[in-house]
């Protein structure tokens, strides 16, 4: 999984400073474009009587709608990811789709929609049949679901089950399935925990978010006041942070070359917080917020305490350190972790990347799909017996491997158990049945073996 592919060298006040990241994701999408409307389907749609430039026109246009149906798809599937109900909360979650992912079938929706709509706005003009440019771009469309699929696949979203070690032996089910966890979108669904006093309702809980557990942070009591700063409690067997070293009783110092810094959080009446803050300051503290107050080591932390407390302000203390919060907004694209830990007397630098556990690689089971189906469609398209009956078959195969693919992924379920993707598939699968019925009775019918080149239909 590469999120971001690379990042292009140019820097500006409103530009990271590694430069302009390109990522996987919309790399991926951009190469879909590129060979759906500039390579492939210029050849195909030309057969039909549609130039090659409404072509180009119709992609971006479908590619709008369509990107915008899968969103709301995914959003509406998963809607326990987006707690922020309100139009301005859900607005911005929409334009994030690398947070999250995308549905193939609201894609298809918004698809059709966008086609309604540029049909009649454009295409209609030059009498082109509809179902001869439907079968023309039956196999863009699977081209399309297995290139995106691997854009899926680098952003670390989309993913399956957790593969079961009997299972790991099976190809594609092995260290394909791991993510840099830091980095995946999949971690707050893979880390999150069943916890009711949660404001974000929990997802699966499966392991933790850096390979290994810390100790309950000690707050700041009235008998004792401890440093905040991470202490590991645990760490995961087999976990990369094992393999680096990391130790049960560590103390991290440094994160990512910066200090772990105590974080002094003030409670209370706003005139109590300001002078509380401006005290902090005075001890060398950094404001975060007007209630939070940051120090690169513990005396000063210690210190701002007890000279508060002799004020006998009416103020709640509450301690922690950056990491917590670094690690829940981890930087995109970066998927090792450097830790620099407290050990005895001397410290210890540990780089490893987190990973998250194993899963089925679900997107690139549907990429190998994909090509199969192209495959066949292009080796079914000579024998086809009337116009529509290639885009029918690409309705049947896709909602077949749909159907079976979803049950490898872990997905909220609905009537009967199963997925709002699987019932889509049955309805897919329904429709296509249907279309190929009204077809028969209603194209005429072509000579098997005639068409070998797909569309070399006679106009009168």
């Amino acid at each position: 999984m590469h999120q971001v592919l690379f990042h292009i060298p140019f820097t500006s006040g409103w530009v990271p400073p590694d430069g302009v990241p390109l990522y996987g994701f919309g790399a991926m999408l951009f190469l879909t474009f590129l060979l759906t409307a500039m390579i492939w389907g210029p050849r195909r749609v030309v057969k039909v009587g549609m130039p090659k430039e409404k072509l180009q026109d119709m992609a971006i246009v479908l590619f709008l709608t369509g990107i915008a149906g899968a969103r709301v798809v995914y959003m509406i599937q998963y809607s326990d990811q987006f707690p922020d109900k309100s139009i301005g909360g859900l607005a911005k979650s929409f334009v994030q789709i690398w947070n999250g992912g995308i549905v193939f079938y609201g894609s298809a929706i918004g698809g059709v929609l966008g086609f309604i709509l540029f049909y009649r706005l454009v295409l209609r003009k030059f009498k082109i049949n509809v179902w001869q440019l439907a079968d023309a771009c039956a196999p863009l469309i699977a081209l399309g679901l297995a290139v995106g699929r691997i854009g899926c696949y680098l952003n670390g979203c989309c993913w399956g089950q957790v593969a079961l070690e009997e299972c790991q032996t099976v190809p594609l089910s092995a260290r394909l399935g791991e993510f840099p966890l830091l980095a995946a979108h999949a971690r707050e669904q893979v880390v999150r925990p069943a916890r009711p006093t949660d404001r974000l309702p929990a997802i699966h809980g499966l392991q933790t978010s850096t390979g290994f557990s810390l100790a309950q942070k000690p707050g700041v009591s009235k008998v004792k006041i401890e440093d905040p700063r991470s202490l590991v409690a645990e760490v995961e067997p087999g976990s990369a942070a094992e393999k680096t070293g990391l130790q049960p009783g560590d103390r991290i110092v440094k994160v990512n070359g910066k200090s772990n810094r105590l974080v002094l959080e003030l409670a209370g009446p706003a005139d109590a917080v300001a002078a509380g803050i401006k005290m902090a300051e005075a001890n060398g503290g950094k404001g975060a917020s007007d209630s939070r107050i940051a120090f690169d080591d513990f005396d000063p932390y210690k210190k701002t305490i007890e000279e508060l407390r002799q004020t006998d302000a009416p103020l709640l203390y509450t301690g922690m350190d950056t990491l917590s919060e670094l690690v829940q907004d981890w930087p995109r694209g970066r998927n090792d972790i450097e830790l620099e830990v407290q050990r005895g007397t001397g410290t210890v630098a540990i780089t490893f990347i987190p990973r998250t556990v194993t899963f089925f690689p679900t997107q690139l089971y549907e990429s190998i799909s994909m090509i199969l189906l192209i495959l066949l469609i292009l080796a079914f398209q000579p024998f086809r017996r009337h116009d529509g009956q290639v885009i029918v078959l690409m309705m049947l195969g896709y909602s077949v491997h749909r159907f079976l693919n979803e049950a490898l992924r872990i997905e909220p379920t609905y009537a009967m158990g199963l997925t709002l993707s699987q019932w889509i598939s049955i309805g897919m699968f329904t429709a296509a049945i249907l279309l190929e019925l009204f077809l028969r009775a209603t194209q005429p019918k072509l000579g098997a073996g005639l068409h070998a080149l797909g569309y070399s239909v006679i106009k009168s």
